[in-house]
């Protein structure tokens, strides 16, 4: 496996896309399940319609309800909190640096032999 790939599935499970991943899971599964027993529109209107919830679906609900409980005391994910992780910046001042010291450096020098004679005339021609 790459390392973008790698690196997406880390940050993927880092903002909790674990549960997304699983609850399309569960909707595939009530989808295929439901249209069993009757059309796919049904099976479709049935599955999101939040009054017939899978096992998994359930299952989801409270894994995603604990880990919502357990990070509330984290500073990062406690609104209230938040101006703790945040440096005060009312009084940063950044000066600028002086114009008039930088001295620009010529690139090319100025009389240089290959730049003193003009172009020929006529320009060459490839042969």
């Amino acid at each position: 496996m790459g390392g973008s790939a790698l690196c997406l599935v880390a940050m993927l499970a880092a903002l909790g896309g674990h549960w997304l991943v699983l609850q399309s899971v569960a909707w595939a599964c009530m989808i295929h399940d439901f249209s069993k027993q009757g059309s796919l529109r049904n099976a479709i209107v049935k599955t999101f319609d939040g009054r017939h919830p899978c096992g998994l679906c359930l299952t989801i609900q409270r894994g995603w309800q604990q880990e919502q409980a357990e990070n509330k005391n984290l500073p990062c994910t406690n609104r209230d909190k938040t101006s703790e992780l945040l440096c005060d910046l009312q009084c940063a001042v950044i000066p600028l640096p002086p114009v008039a010291a930088i001295r620009a450096v010529p690139t090319v020098p100025r009389w240089h032999t290959d730049f003193v004679e003009s172009p020929p005339t006529p320009p060459p021609r490839a042969a």
